[in-house]
């Protein structure tokens, strides 16, 4: 089935009514959109806290979020989090050209993640991490960071011997006057929690703060808690479909600015491998042939295994025609993913999702949720030209998407229900808009994890009431001064925590504690964690790639050849390489491999449990808990596999159990979402169930505590 989605036109700001602050600083032939002015002036009045912007994809919500830095300058210091460190580098390259565009220095922003404070840790030799952080912090005027380096400061990790606890949440306070969240829809329930907690301290510190959260598909998660904890008054919701700035089909000329191409659509009820079979003589190469002077593509997929198979499949057919491919997955380096946008045709995951720009005119890309249906589409259309690796300027003719979605997915679509016509009719015309409510409608609603806040979720405003108590991991005295001026902040607070998580902080701390008592100090700090933590991370040495990566020890075995390497060699093997061994010296890999090919299939992974799990009671099945260690059973790495399990079944981990269920019932049964892993156990007993490790443990546990499951099978399901 094909339809056409019309091209999009956003309504631009009438120039008479642009302040003068702005007029004197923009750029010659520079016109803002409507939704821009409207964010600049939420921004800047201070009857307003909290601005969301849904403005659509690639119509300039970065720079709406940036005018107020950008006009007020020394006055508008800001901080803005992005949720990968691709996507800051891609933010600053943007920054270096355009800041000069608008009379503004681009030295005064910075970056600011995890390998950059260890690159720049190393270069002063003097100064630890922290004092690092801090001298950015201080001395920019924006900073990109990420989420997770904004959550560990305000969980107060970042600690000195000598210093009072809030010796760098301080600095946030006082020196930025707007935050900036970006692509906030792919945030789940504990990080809504995570970024709720974070700012209610914030804006406690600073009641001028501003805050901003950029994303093309709005999110009532958010939504709902800001209103809750009291920011409802106050906050602006600036929604360009809800206004009418934008309009679908014919160019309505002056004052109105094309966002988004038309585009012809095809559905197909294939996965990408299937489809390419076909597809690559009867759609990819022509498409190359028939457009000499201007074409580039995306297939875009939801595993790693199947892009580099595609990678495999095409790589000598694309080659014979002189186009380049290039994959773009966690399991390329940053050179790689970088290089892979300048391809003839880019392969990638869910790493291309959100974030960085790319200039394509042919997208094929599956999809397994309306979310990732809508992300992913909205990459196409954007841009009606590209640079070829010569410089030279290529335009496109036309553009077209494939979109590769379950069966049941494609009939709900294009079949008729109950007497009325089909969502959507072969060779019709559609706005984006109409076809993003159906989209939305076809497919299941995922899990929302709704008690997590209540159950897991309260334990990241516990840490904070904790430290505002005096409490500090690197002193086992308290504060007494600090505890003492802290204690109206602490009695603000406790009250909007409650309104956030419906929890008591002070309970919490107390629980807290009686966990650690109890040995269970995993399960707190996996709470308290941004995104998790991850348990079973691996360091990876991959042929072609000219930095070392990381990657799950489960998807390893499971799809990959591999050689154990010690962690010595390893280090090595990085040394040599001329790239920095301190990422990996935090004890969070749990092994470390060589990479030597993918398998020819996907092998099944088990986790073998222990006599002492396996004889746990039913009281403790169902929830999360910590194990003290596990075992894997997978086919192949005999070689290395007895060494590997030696190691794990020494190292304690979070995880939750469901006996008597398989993958597929469970995920059936709560539609859990599609980056949600489980994998499948077997006790000593021969008792088959799954197991669910990390943060995923936490929130299948806030859903499992008022949710019985159906009965999976008649009696007790065994190997």
């Amino acid at each position: 089935m094909q339809i056409t989605t019309l091209p999009v036109y956003s309504k631009l700001a009438d120039e008479a009514d642009v302040p003068a602050e702005i007029t004197a600083r923009l750029p010659e032939g520079w016109r803002l959109s409507q939704h821009q002015l409207e964010t600049y002036r939420a921004l800047i009045n201070p009857a307003i806290d909290v601005v969301i912007n849904t403005a659509m994809t690639g119509d300039g919500k970065s720079l709406a979020g940036l005018l107020p830095l950008i006009v007020h300058w020394a006055d508008a210091p800001t901080l803005a989090l992005y949720p990968t460190n691709e996507l800051i580098q891609d933010q600053h390259r943007s920054i270096e050209e355009q800041f000069p565009q608008w009379g503004r220095p681009a030295d005064r922003a910075a970056m600011l993640y995890g390998a950059k404070l260890d690159e720049l840790a190393v270069a002063t030799d003097l100064l630890t991490r922290s004092e690092v952080m801090r001298h950015e912090l201080v001395n920019r005027l924006l900073v990109l960071s990420n989420p997770d380096i904004l959550h560990a400061i305000l969980q107060f990790h970042y600690q000195q011997f000598g210093r009072a606890a809030t010796w760098l949440t301080k600095e946030l306070g006082l020196n930025f006057q707007q935050l900036t969240f970006d692509e906030f829809h792919i945030f789940d329930a504990a990080q809504i929690t995570a970024v709720l907690t974070g700012l209610l301290f914030l804006h406690d510190q600073n009641s001028s703060l501003k805050t901003l959260f950029l994303s093309a598909t709005p999110d009532q998660r958010l939504i709902e808690p800001l209103r809750r904890v009291g920011f409802g008054e106050r906050l602006k919701i600036i929604s360009p479909q809800q206004e009418g700035w934008y309009t679908h089909g014919e160019d309505p000329g002056k004052g109105w600015r094309c966002i988004l191409q038309a585009c012809q659509l095809t559905f197909a009820q294939q996965s990408a491998e299937e489809w390419m079979v076909e597809g690559l003589e009867r759609v990819l190469l022509p498409w190359f042939h028939d457009r000499p002077y201007g074409a580039k593509a995306a297939i875009i997929v939801n595993s790693v295994a199947t892009a580099l198979r595609l990678e495999q499949l095409l790589r000598p057919h694309l080659e014979a025609k002189g186009l380049r491919v290039a994959p773009n997955t966690r399991l390329n380096g940053q050179s790689t993913r970088k290089a892979s946008y300048q391809a003839d045709v880019l392969i990638g995951t869910s790493t291309v999702d959100v974030g960085v720009d790319f200039r394509i005119n042919l997208l094929i890309f599956e999809a397994s949720s309306a979310g990732t249906f809508l992300q992913r589409l909205g990459r196409l259309g954007r841009h009606t030209h590209y640079e070829d690796r010569g410089g030279v300027l290529r335009m496109f003719q036309d553009f077209a998407a494939y979109a590769l979605v379950p069966a049941f997915v494609y009939e709900r679509l294009t079949l008729p229900k109950e007497g009325e016509p089909p969502r959507l009719a072969d060779g019709s015309a559609i706005d984006r808009q109409l076809l993003g409510e159906h989209i939305t409608a076809v497919y299941p609603e995922p899990a929302n994890f709704r008690h997590y806040a209540r159950i897991w979720g309260r334990f990241q405003p516990a840490k904070v009431y904790e430290a505002l108590l005096g409490k500090s991991k690197t002193s086992k005295y308290i504060d007494r001064n600090l505890q003492a001026s802290f204690a109206p902040v602490r009695e603000r607070l406790q009250r909007r925590y409650y309104d956030l998580t419906g929890a008591n902080v002070g309970k919490a701390v107390h629980e807290a504690d009686q966990y650690r008592r109890d040995g269970l100090d995993l399960l707190v700090q996996e709470a308290q964690s941004f995104r998790g933590n991850s348990p079973f991370e691996c360091g990876v040495l991959k042929e072609g790639e000219s930095d070392p990566l990381t990657y799950d020890l489960f998807w390893l075995l499971a799809n990959a050849q591999m050689e154990l390497l010690s962690q010595k060699a390893f280090y090595a093997a990085v040394t040599q390489m001329r790239r920095s061994t301190v990422p990996f010296e935090r004890d969070r890999q749990v092994a470390f491999f060589r990479w030597r090919g993918l398998r020819p299939q996907a092998e099944q992974v088990t986790v073998l449990l222990g006599a002492q799990v396996s004889a746990w009671s039913q009281d403790k099945l169902k929830t999360a808990q910590v194990l003290p260690g596990i075992r894997l059973d997978v086919n192949g790495h005999n070689d290395f596999l007895n060494d590997l399990n030696d190691q794990l079944a020494h190292r304690k981990v979070v995880g939750l159990l469901v006996p008597g269920y398989n993958l597929k019932q469970l995920r059936s049964e709560i539609y859990l979402p599609g980056l949600f892993t489980l994998h499948p156990y077997c006790d000593e007993n021969g008792l088959l169930g799954c197991i669910a490790f990390g943060r995923y443990a936490l929130l299948l546990d806030s859903i499992l505590r008022y949710r019985k499951l159906r009965a999976a099978n008649d009696g007790p399901f065994f190997a």
